[in-house]
């Protein structure tokens, strides 16, 4: 079944109110917190392009092993 966001983010803000034993006058950073962890799960999109470049430098070929050398 899907979900809109709006559906997500209620369900996401009071599985966090639940788990911090259902407090009251707390709903706006509830509702903060759930927009922050779902915008951190997003993928990031293609034309997000710096950390798509610091990732292929830093990522070197492996040196081959020797055979017999010992």
């Amino acid at each position: 079944m899907y979900q809109s966001d709006d559906e997500q983010l209620r369900t996401r803000a009071y599985a966090i109110w639940e788990r911090e034993g259902c407090p009251d006058g707390k709903h706006q950073e509830h509702w903060d917190l759930a927009v922050k962890e779902m915008a951190g799960q997003a993928a990031p999109s293609i034309d997000q392009g710096p950390w798509r470049i610091a990732q292929e430098d830093s990522v070197q070929p492996k040196a081959e092993t020797q055979r017999g050398s010992t």
